[in-house]
């Protein structure tokens, strides 16, 4: 599929908007004004986190977490323990939020991937079942996070979507860019034009 991207990157990036490419190099430019309310609504919104309404015990926990420690840098398994641990609904019950734990962890180190639907998607993921306990699941979903990093790691090493970056950052221009954050935005856009119909339409080019 990295090969379709590449011939279909010109329909990919109509998809993604110069203010989402923006507001996320805000976000990581502003990364040391984490604990102000202006930095938590552009952060909340840009990753979709409103929708979510998990609370402000969550929230407080989630951005007191995006302060690193470089003496003990915390591990994703921590994270989303901590997590879980404030993720209370009004039904009571506590959720592993996955996603959002994995946004964080690449807000502070921008080469890591993001895991969300869009990408389980495109590697075919299924999450495991939720009724396993819960440090089951954070185990089984860290160790398909470790499989994306090392994927993302090699896509880069052996060019598979150089031409789709390269047009990315000339279409951009963007500013606080990993070559990591750019794939990700390719297999979201990517996941979302086809979702639109576009592989049925032949849009794509698979030879």
């Amino acid at each position: 599929m990295y090969a379709v991207i590449e011939r279909g990157y010109d329909l990919i990036l109509k998809t993604i908007t110069q203010d989402d490419v923006k507001n996320y190099d805000w976000l990581i430019e502003n990364r040391d004004q984490c604990g102000g309310p202006k930095y938590q609504r552009r952060y909340r919104s840009f990753w979709g986190m409103n929708a979510a309404r998990l609370g402000s015990a969550f929230y407080s926990e989630y951005f007191a977490a995006l302060q690193p420690s470089l003496e003990n840098p915390m591990s994703l398994e921590d994270l989303c323990q901590r997590l879980y641990n404030v993720s209370a609904r009004q039904d009571g019950r506590h959720t592993l939020q996955f996603s959002f734990a994995t946004k964080l962890m690449h807000t502070l180190s921008p080469k890591l991937p993001i895991y969300d639907s869009r990408v389980a998607r495109f590697f075919l993921y299924r999450e495991p079942s939720s009724d396993l306990m819960i440090e089951e699941r954070i185990i089984k979903m860290s160790e398909y996070y470790g499989f994306l990093a090392r994927e993302y790691e090699r896509i880069v090493e052996e060019h598979r979507l150089d031409g789709a970056i390269a047009a990315f950052r000339k279409q951009f221009a963007p500013r606080h860019h990993t070559d990591e954050k750019i794939i990700d935005w390719l297999i979201w856009a990517f996941i979302g034009v086809a979702a639109d119909g576009a592989l049925m339409r032949g849009d794509f080019v698979f030879e």
